[in-house]
């Protein structure tokens, strides 16, 4: 009002412009073992042969991500035992020292049961460490 008084009557008035906004998320992915305290890109699950009920250990596993993913896994060294690995409800597949892809889904929260098996267990003190992995499509 005071820019009309002035002598100024073009800045009085109201003047609307469109602009474009960019805004890049990045993309997050993360695993999570509630029941062990583990959480990030990659979890080492170590598994005692105490853990096991004939040969099976259930874990809660936890996945957040803001773009679809998908989990692999690998044996982290060379165990006597075999484990086999999936979803439960879902297959199986036999984890060696190689990535393999394990599972994979849309973004969200997923609170889902990891299933181990472990066949040809050797003696009571042998542990089997399994690297699961993270990574969101086009990462």
């Amino acid at each position: 009002m005071m820019a009309c008084a002035l002598g100024f009557p073009g800045l009085a008035g109201s003047v609307s412009r469109t602009a474009t906004v960019s805004l890049s998320i990045p993309a997050l992915s993360v695993l999570s073992l509630p029941g062990r305290g583990l959480s990030g890109r990659e979890i080492e699950l170590e598994i005692r042969p105490d853990e096991l009920v004939q040969g099976v250990l259930l874990v809660p596993l936890e996945v957040k991500s803001n773009v679809p993913w998908a989990v692999t896994a690998r044996v982290l060294a060379e165990a006597r035992a075999d484990p086999v690995v999936g979803v439960q409800g879902g297959p199986e597949v036999l984890v060696g020292t190689e990535e393999i892809p394990l599972l994979s889904g849309r973004s969200g929260k997923h609170e889902l049961t990891l299933v181990v098996k472990l066949a040809n267990l050797g003696q009571a003190q042998d542990k089997v460490r399994l690297m699961l992995k993270i990574a969101g499509m086009g990462q």
